[in-house]
């Protein structure tokens, strides 16, 4: 069967934080008083993200509000773990570092995306963006001008659905108009990548 539509991921598939997470953190963390070293949130940060995103990719539904809890959750976590942080009131530093990851400069695409997604267009491939995200990336992708180069952007919180849930996938082949043994799914996490796309029969 021949391929008709590549779907990607956003998050460290199309986008990474700018320059990292770790230094986001450390940077609005100091505009509050306090100085973290951006190594104290990389010895920390990825272990405690990882636990969520496993605990999360078993809940199928996806809402803005839902998001929103698993990063509140998630900063709690790193907030917890750093004692230096206790001078700075929790809802704060959450508001201020959930607001600043909702800046479309604060993501970058990687260097080849652009290329690549020119190159799958010629070769007359339809292309969507399905990623578990809050509604924030719409903003994101337009301001990053990925919204212009793909055909469709299939968001979980829009959808209702989370990846694994196969129901974000088989609304993305909707949207293109193709089979599922027709298209591809290319992504970055086991959990919600492999598990999802298999059930969808992509």
């Amino acid at each position: 069967m021949k391929t008709r539509a590549i779907f990607l991921d956003a998050g460290h598939t199309l986008v990474h934080p700018y320059p990292s997470v770790n230094a986001v953190y450390s940077k609005e963390t100091a505009k509050l008083g306090v100085d973290v070293p951006e190594t104290e949130f990389a010895r920390l940060f990825p272990s405690i993200f990882r636990s969520f995103v496993q605990e999360y990719s078993k809940e199928k539904t996806s809402s803005d509000e839902q998001d929103y809890r698993m990063w509140r959750e998630i900063t709690r976590r790193v907030y917890v773990e750093l004692p230096a942080l206790s001078v700075v009131d929790f809802d704060l530093w959450f508001e201020t570092l959930y607001r600043r990851f909702g800046e479309k400069d604060v993501w970058r695409c990687y260097d080849d995306v652009f290329p690549v997604l020119a190159d799958l267009r010629d070769r007359g491939l339809r292309l969507a963006i399905v990623s578990n995200w809050d509604t924030r990336l719409r903003g994101i992708a337009e301001g990053l001008g990925l919204a212009s180069v793909v055909d469709h952007l299939v968001i979980s919180a829009e959808v209702g659905r989370r990846k694994p849930d196969p129901l974000i996938f088989e609304r993305a082949l909707s949207a293109l108009e193709v089979r599922p043994e027709e298209a591809i799914h290319v992504g970055d996490l086991l959990e919600e990548d492999v598990a999802g796309v298999k059930k969808a029969g992509v």
